[in-house]
């Protein structure tokens, strides 16, 4: 409730559904025959020339959805609206609910009361993109709600299905296409194939639309030298800075992403062949594998972050708790052997007096409150070229490899010392 409260409060006070109106604007031009990138062209040429003009927001999508678009036009515009409503916060859920099913059974517990301010924070970083209305959170919805299955029981038909429907709004989709492959080694021709797909789609409306489609990419290219939205990927960081400085982006972007790209992809293929060696269960594995492929997609935005929020958070306890549980353990240790040596002390009790378990759980708690409100604080007040986004995002994967890494040695270490034979 307070949440929802929250939401319609910022609507209220705020702009609203900024991306959902270039839908509806969109929707306008083509019932009325429009070619809506020859518009969008138009409409930024004319204004790029004006001093203090801020670049339109116009549509950015493949030709192949405007043939989805002719067929909403016939629908009336209250009617869309309701649904097209509805369906975000659809998906926004289903996002939430994704992400919960990830949590093991202690976690879910805090976690179904953290989910509502997710919604606000959408990489761990408060943002109102919520409210934008971007089709982003419908395909993400669909696509997590799928992978759900697959992971859990080896059904994936569903996620590449929506996998591949997405990338015809987003063609960065396709780098979702190696999540598969880190859960199941197994899913290395099914992935192929659908990137395959996606490719043949988007290579298709060359053909299907040359005219169109040359003023699609002419569009992106002028709303790219304007508004500059590389996104917080490491290419876009490196793209943005390069614009600032008056310097051309490619290929200097290009060589960067399939750099980090590639050894991003080894790293996260060993750790995936290590998990299955340490037998750790998916829950474990599944964050870390989700942010790591959103970190391999070129450009990243706010509301990619927004749905892989829930995997982020879980990453971030886990590696909280391991260390709060390593702190407790080595204090326990320094107790007993001190005990041993001079006056017995309680088992719960610390060196200095207070419960171990309360002083883990206090550093804890403030490490964690520490690392969530800095990077909020350097983003929401510091200078624009800092990219917090990226830095959270790196640091979040770092430390879910350090987990597993953790938790699999553990694993190992406790299974050769069962196979010690008792004295």
């Amino acid at each position: 409730m307070g949440a929802a409260i929250g939401l319609i409060g910022m609507a209220g006070t705020g702009s609203v559904g900024w991306d959902s109106q270039v839908y509806w604007e969109t929707i306008q031009n083509v019932r009325q025959g429009h070619d809506p990138y020859a518009d969008a062209i138009a409409a930024t040429q004319a204004l790029r020339g004006q001093l203090g003009a801020k670049p339109p927001l116009v549509y950015l999508y493949s030709p192949l959805t405007l043939t989805w678009l002719r067929l909403l036009a016939v629908f009336p515009g209250w009617v869309l609206g309701v649904v097209y409503t509805a369906a975000v916060g659809v998906g926004a859920l289903a996002q939430l609910w994704a992400g919960f099913q990830m949590a093991e059974k202690d976690e879910q517990r805090w976690l179904a009361l953290a989910l509502p301010a997710v919604l606000f924070f959408p990489g761990l970083i408060t943002d109102d993109v919520i409210l934008s209305g971007n089709v982003a959170y419908i395909l993400y919805g669909l696509i997590l709600a799928a992978a759900v299955p697959g992971w859990k029981r080896g059904r994936w038909g569903w996620y590449y299905a929506a996998v591949l429907a997405a990338s015809i709004f987003k063609l960065p989709c396709l780098s979702l296409l190696a999540f598969p492959v880190l859960v199941e080694r197994r899913q290395w021709l099914a992935s192929g194939i659908t990137a395959a797909g996606g490719v043949l789609i988007f290579g298709a409306q060359m053909w299907m639309w040359p005219q169109m489609f040359r003023e699609y990419l002419a569009t992106l290219r002028l709303m790219f030298d304007w508004k500059r939205e590389f996104g917080f990927s490491p290419a876009g960081v490196l793209g943005k800075a390069l614009f600032s400085h008056a310097l051309a982006p490619s290929p200097a972007t290009t060589i960067l992403y399939l750099a980090y790209a590639s050894v991003l992809g080894i790293v996260l293929l060993i750790l995936a062949k290590r998990v299955d060696e340490w037998r750790l269960g998916r829950e474990m594995w599944v964050p870390v594998a989700l942010v790591g492929t959103l970190l391999l997609s070129p450009r990243i935005m706010k509301y990619d972050m927004a749905a892989f929020t829930v995997p982020m958070l879980l990453i971030g306890w886990r590696a909280l708790r391991r260390e709060a549980d390593a702190r407790r353990e080595d204090s326990a240790t320094v107790g007993r052997s001190k005990a041993e040596s001079t006056t017995p002390l309680k088992p719960t009790t610390g060196l200095n007096g207070p419960p171990i378990e309360t002083t883990a759980g206090a550093a804890s708690i403030a490490i964690g409150a520490a690392c969530f409100v800095i990077p909020n604080v350097i983003t929401v007040t510091g200078p624009s070229w800092v990219p917090g986004e990226l830095a959270v995002l790196l640091a979040v994967l770092g430390m879910g490899i350090w987990s597993v890494e953790k938790a699999g040695r553990a694993g190992t270490i406790a299974a050769q010392m069962r196979r010690l034979p008792l004295r």
